[in-house]
């Protein structure tokens, strides 16, 4: 295995035990530690630590080394006036899409969310949550939009992760509230309705935006 290969599965690992809340917001980073429990040299930590910061998850602190990224409230709101942007604009192009398959990625990740709101997963809810958004800009088809959202979810499930810890349990309502929003945004794009589309994703980011501005 290459050093480059190594480096990204380095990367992938850190990544999905900092969205897990394994390391938690704030959370100094032993680099040699995270050698020793990955078995991986040096080299490939300090390579997965410097992608880690430029997507935003890692900070590192001057005579202190990589910290868990810490976000407030305020940069949450960034995130989430950035994303309602974008993802609009992804809307946009699932309607004028002329392919008739455009829409089962987002009808499978309803099907997942539908399952996660049954169970009693909180992560589970969260990862059919970003499933369906991360189908809907699969589904437009943009390049950038495929570069540039994913960075963002994986801040917003950062700030998550600091919200509500799954130890502390699942909120039903608020799973069944969003699985109606996503179901909105699918039911008018199945329709052709662009516009009501729109409008109910701007709802749901909308709201999910004001619950960390008024925190």
């Amino acid at each position: 295995m290459d050093t480059g290969t190594l480096a990204d599965r380095v990367y992938r690992a850190l990544r999905e035990r900092i969205l897990q809340g394994d390391y938690l917001p704030g959370q100094k980073l032993n680099l040699a530690q995270l050698a020793r429990d990955l078995e991986v040299s040096n080299t490939p930590i300090r390579e997965a630590m410097a992608r880690l910061e430029r997507v935003g998850l890692v900070e590192v602190v001057p005579y202190c080394g990589p910290k868990v990224k810490r976000l407030t409230a305020a940069q949450l709101r960034d995130i989430y006036d950035v994303r309602i942007a974008l993802e609009e604009l992804a809307v946009r192009l699932v309607a004028q899409s002329q392919d008739p398959d455009v829409l089962q990625g987002m009808a499978r990740a309803l099907e997942m969310q539908e399952r996660a709101c049954s169970g009693d997963d909180p992560r589970a809810v969260v990862d059919a949550d970003r499933a369906f958004h991360d189908a809907l800009v699969e589904a437009s088809g943009n390049s950038i939009l495929l570069e540039m959202l994913p960075n963002l979810s994986d801040r917003t499930r950062l700030l998550l992760e600091l919200d509500k810890p799954p130890s502390e349990g699942m909120d039903k309502e608020a799973a069944v509230r969003t699985l109606h929003d996503h179901r909105l945004v699918y039911e008018a794009l199945q329709k052709g309705d662009q516009e009501t589309a729109v409008k109910e994703l701007r709802h749901q980011l909308i709201r999910g935006r004001e619950r960390w501005w008024h925190r």
